[in-house]
C-alpha cells in the first residue's frame, strides 16, 4: 500500500481574479454619513417646525422618529415651537400628550433664561387641562426640569386628582428641597389644616349637622373649596378634613423626604392622613413650628 500525502488542486488564478472583479463591480456603493438635515440640492426641503409637532403623535413610526429628530436638530427653535403648540388653539388630547413627552426629552443646554420660562409657561398651561393624561405628562416634564420661577404653581399640583401628578411634584421638591422656601412650605402645611370641631358646631346654628352658605363666615372661595361634593353645604366630615386624604398622604410624604434633608438627624413628628385633620392640628403645630426654624438655603442655579 503507497502512502503519502495528496497535494490539493491547483487554484485557478485567473479564475479567481474574475471573481474578485465581479464583486468589486456588484458591491453596493459607498455612501456618506446621512445629511439629517438635508442640504444637498437633491433632497425635499423639510417641513416647518409646527407640522414636525404635528408628526410627533403620527401612527408611523418613522414619521414619528424623523420629526423628533429634525425638532431636536433644531435646537432652541424646535423647542419653541413645540411650546408654541402647547399655548395655542385646542389641539387633541394624544397630540398634546406627544408633544410634552419630547419636551421632557431634550436638554435646556441651549434655551437662555426667557426661553426656558417660555417652556415652563406652557408646560404649566398644560397642568390645568381635563385630560389627567395631559396633566401627567405636563408634570413629568416639570419634573425633569424643573419650574423655574413658577414653584408655586406646580406645588400646588399635589391637590391634583390624578396622583400621577402629585408624586412628580413629590419627586420634583424631594430631590430639589432648596426649592421649597420657607413660605412654599406653608403653603404645603396648609394642606394638614382643618376648622375644629368646636367651630362647626358653634357655626351650625341650625343643628343639622351641616353649614350653610349662611352659616359659613369665610369667603365664598373657601365655601366651594370645603363644599367637595358640591351639594350647597359642609358637611362635619369636609370640616374637619378639607383636603382628601390621599391628597394629605401625598403632601406629608414630601414633608417627610424634605424634613430629612433639610434637618437630618431630627426626628419628624408622625402624622395619619388617614383620620380627620381637626384632629392632629397639635402636630400641625409643631410641623409649622419646625418650619419656621429651618435655615433658608438658597437654590442652585440649575434648579
Amino acid at each position: 500500500m503507497l502512502g503519502g500525502c495528496i497535494e490539493p488542486d491547483t487554484r485557478d488564478q485567473q479564475r479567481e481574479a474574475v471573481m474578485a472583479e465581479s464583486g468589486e463591480r456588484l458591491a453596493p456603493t459607498q455612501r456618506g454619513p446621512v445629511n439629517a438635515l438635508r442640504k444637498t440640492p437633491e433632497d425635499p426641503p423639510n417641513p416647518a417646525l409646527k407640522d414636525d409637532v404635528l408628526q410627533l403623535s403620527s401612527e408611523i413610526p418613522l414619521e414619528r422618529i424623523q420629526a423628533d429628530n429634525r425638532l431636536k436638530q433644531a435646537g432652541a427653535e424646535g423647542i419653541l415651537a413645540v411650546a408654541v403648540f402647547l399655548r395655542d388653539g385646542q389641539p387633541p388630547s394624544n397630540q398634546l400628550v406627544e408633544a410634552l413627552r419630547f419636551v421632557a426629552s431634550v436638554e435646556f443646554e441651549s434655551l437662555d433664561a426667557e426661553q426656558a420660562a417660555t417652556i415652563r409657561e406652557a408646560l404649566l398651561h398644560c397642568l390645568s387641562h381635563s385630560d389627567p393624561m395631559v396633566r401627567v405628562q405636563a408634570a413629568r416634564a416639570l419634573q425633569v426640569h424643573g419650574p423655574g420661577a413658577q414653584r408655586t404653581l406646580f406645588l400646588t399640583a399635589i391637590s391634583d386628582s390624578e396622583r400621577r401628578v402629585r408624586w412628580a411634584v413629590v419627586r420634583r421638591f424631594s430631590d430639589h428641597p432648596a426649592e421649597l422656601d420657607r413660605d412654599l412650605r406653608r403653603i404645603l402645611l396648609a394642606y394638614l389644616d382643618a376648622g375644629t370641631r368646636a367651630d362647626f358646631e358653634a357655626n351650625d346654628q341650625d343643628k343639622d349637622g351641616n353649614l350653610g352658605p349662611r352659616e359659613f363666615k369665610g369667603t365664598v372661595d373657601d365655601f366651594k373649596r370645603l363644599d367637595r361634593d358640591d351639594d350647597d353645604a359642609i358637611s362635619l366630615e369636609e370640616w374637619t378634613s378639607p383636603v382628601p386624604s390621599e391628597v394629605r398622604a401625598d403632601v406629608f410624604a414630601l414633608l417627610l423626604r424634605v424634613h430629612g434633608k433639610l434637618t437630618p438627624g431630627q426626628k419628624p413628628d408622625g402624622y395619619n392622613p388617614w383620620l380627620p385633620s381637626s384632629d392632629q392640628l397639635d402636630i400641625v403645630s409643631r410641623w409649622k413650628a419646625w418650619n419656621e426654624q429651618v435655615p433658608e438655603r438658597t437654590p442652585d442655579e440649575n434648579e
